[in-house]
């Protein structure tokens, strides 16, 4: 009797650990925020990113459109930024100084993207 109730408590825990590790539903979605102006050298703009995630991380981060004047600090944002965000697989890191715009704007985006695939 003591081996199955140990047998179905070690089950209850693998299965409850398998569950709690989900967070998203696989996938590829889109999202598009405002990189808001930050001076007279950033009037702003937008960015649209397509996020990619399988069940537990995030595993890929793509700019697919920008507008506005995010061209000239999305290279810096792109080698930077969005590395971050998948190492820390979090949106809750710092934006880049001289891209700050930018940088809000991407990370608002992805966020948005990841809400989508917590739904």
């Amino acid at each position: 009797m003591k081996k199955i109730i140990v047998a179905v408590l070690l089950i209850a825990m693998v299965a409850g650990g398998l569950f709690a590790q989900q967070r998203f539903s696989a996938g590829r979605f889109t999202a598009t925020a405002q990189c808001p102006a930050t001076d007279e050298n950033f009037t702003g703009g937008s960015v649209t990113v397509v996020v990619t995630v399988n069940r537990t991380r995030i595993t890929r981060i793509e700019v697919s459109e920008q507008t506005g004047n995010t061209a000239a600090f999305l290279t810096m944002v792109v080698n930077t930024l969005i590395p971050a965000i998948i190492e820390a697989q979090s949106t809750d890191i710092d934006v880049l100084a001289g891209a700050t715009g930018t940088s809000v704007g991407v990370l608002a985006a992805v966020e948005d993207a990841l809400g989508q695939a917590r739904r």
